[in-house]
């Protein structure tokens, strides 16, 4: 079955899946040619898993044939009808339609458990070590009922975090005041977003002059405004060394070429946490830092001498004294996370609802999403939720989810896109997002629903991104 015929597929499949109409895995059956394995009435007896390009296998339909080739979609599942139906792996549970199993319970991948771990076919309990973020956890194997989280983790109450202060969603230090630097408090805090100013022009930023979200593009100075492009999330590391990672591009901050001369460019590049992208705070002053390559040991610096000169270029240069050479990381509240909307329409935006993924005017933080390096390859971007951060977007039967990390490579593979250049226009933020395991096809609005599909329509697969 051609490309053309399977993203019409897609289209009449996204517009009854919210009815519960069209099972998770009806596209896989019908691309495989409806051979799922072995005839027969039990439904979900075909074959799973596997690099499938919209996250499955096929699944053996309903009725009698020959390798199951009379047997069509699968039985819309009734969730309720104490009988494994539809797409459902276990009695009432798993597949797209029906909520989560619970431990014990058959499954086929790790989005039908509750705790997001399938193994051998069987869901697991949660544990405070797996790779997932579930149970009762606040954030990635830490907080609730497993050990507190360390600082700027994920947070319900202070009970959540090692220093017992969780405040507006973060664990934060009862003893270090935000912006002020001494000893014996984190000069950057790993998984904060930060703006970088100079000593010697406090209102003006290091930036991503284009907006761009290529690797090999240089970073300037410009005023100071709060936009994606001039937010660096803290990466930090066990040396105290960290990496500076865009909030726009999900790339990372390094001396150009790995170099270890004087006055190398600062460029963003795929995020590898080698060296050359790896920066050492140290205490100035009150209020301000010294920012030492672990490559080269030289600092992060301003080229030129005109302070009052905006586009100079970011380099690396012998710590000197200079102003230059010292900076101030003020911490982002704002244009730290991104939404994203179709064009034409910026009230609406990708939001989700557990796993259900929606286009409503919501501008919660169900709607907000954290750009890291792609799941599957770096110099891709994954989207990570940011009221739920286990939960990333991916794609699977051809419609953009809201699913919990299981860590497989499947998993990986469907929550990695690609930034292309818009379909319409050339607004800087506009953009096409292409899977990275289906090359041609791209987020596209159906209605309410995101489903992916060649760019038949140029409009609907151009999406505006948006600071919050």
């Amino acid at each position: 079955m051609g490309p053309p015929l399977l993203s019409l597929l897609s289209l009449l499949c996204s517009a009854v899946l919210v009815t519960g109409g069209c099972s998770f895995h009806s596209l896989d059956y019908l691309e495989a040619g409806g051979q799922g394995a072995g005839a027969g009435t039990t439904p979900g007896a075909g074959t799973t898993g596997g690099d499938t390009p919209n996250g499955g296998g096929a699944v053996g339909g309903v009725g009698q044939g020959a390798n199951g080739a009379a047997g069509g979609l699968l039985i819309p599942p009734d969730c309720t009808d104490q009988q494994a139906t539809g797409d459902e792996t276990d009695v009432d549970c798993g597949g797209r339609t029906c909520g989560p199993c619970p431990a014990e319970r058959r499954c086929i991948t790790g989005t039908d458990c509750e705790s997001a771990i399938c193994t051998n076919q069987v869901c697991q309990p949660p544990t405070c070590t797996d790779l997932a973020l579930n149970g009762d956890e606040t954030d990635l194997n830490c907080g609730g009922s497993c050990p507190p989280c360390p600082l700027a983790r994920h947070c319900l109450t202070g009970a959540d975090c090692a220093t017992a202060s969780c405040q507006q969603g973060a664990c934060e230090s009862v003893t270090c005041e935000d912006g002020v630097l001494r000893e014996g408090c984190p000069l950057l805090v790993d998984g904060t977003p930060y703006a970088f100013s100079p000593g010697h022009s406090l209102d003006r930023c290091v930036e991503d002059d284009k907006q761009s979200v290529d690797a090999g593009n240089a970073m300037l100075l410009a005023p100071c405004k709060a936009e994606l492009q001039q937010t660096f999330w803290a990466v930090g590391q066990a040396d105290g060394y960290f990496a500076l990672r865009s909030a726009l591009s999900g790339k990372c901050l390094q001396s150009r070429a790995a170099s270890v001369r004087e006055g190398a460019v600062i460029e963003q590049a795929a995020c590898s946490y080698a060296a050359q992208q790896l920066w050492k705070p140290s205490i100035v002053d009150s209020s301000l830092m010294q920012l030492n390559s672990k490559l080269s040991t030289l600092a992060l610096d301003v080229a030129g001498d005109n302070v009052a000169l905006d586009g100079q270029a970011i380099v690396q240069s012998a710590a000197n004294g200079s102003p230059d050479t010292h900076w101030r990381a003020a911490k982002r509240s704002e244009a730290a996370f991104i939404a994203f909307s179709p064009n034409g329409d910026q009230t609406l935006r990708v939001h989700h609802d557990g796993g259900l993924t929606t286009l409503t005017d919501d501008d919660q933080p169900t709607a907000h999403w954290k750009v890291v390096p792609g799941l599957s390859d770096a110099s891709m971007v994954s989207f990570q939720s940011r009221n739920d951060p286990g939960r990333y977007l991916r794609h699977a039967s051809f419609r953009l989810w809201s699913d919990r990390n299981d860590a497989s490579t499947q998993f990986q593979r469907d929550a990695t896109f690609r930034y292309v250049s818009p379909f319409v226009g050339d607004a800087p933020l506009s953009k096409g997002l292409e899977a990275s395991n289906y090359p041609g096809y791209f987020w596209q609005q159906s209605g309410s629903t995101v489903i992916l599909g060649a760019p038949t329509d140029k409009s609907s697969a151009t999406w505006w991104i948006g600071g919050r």
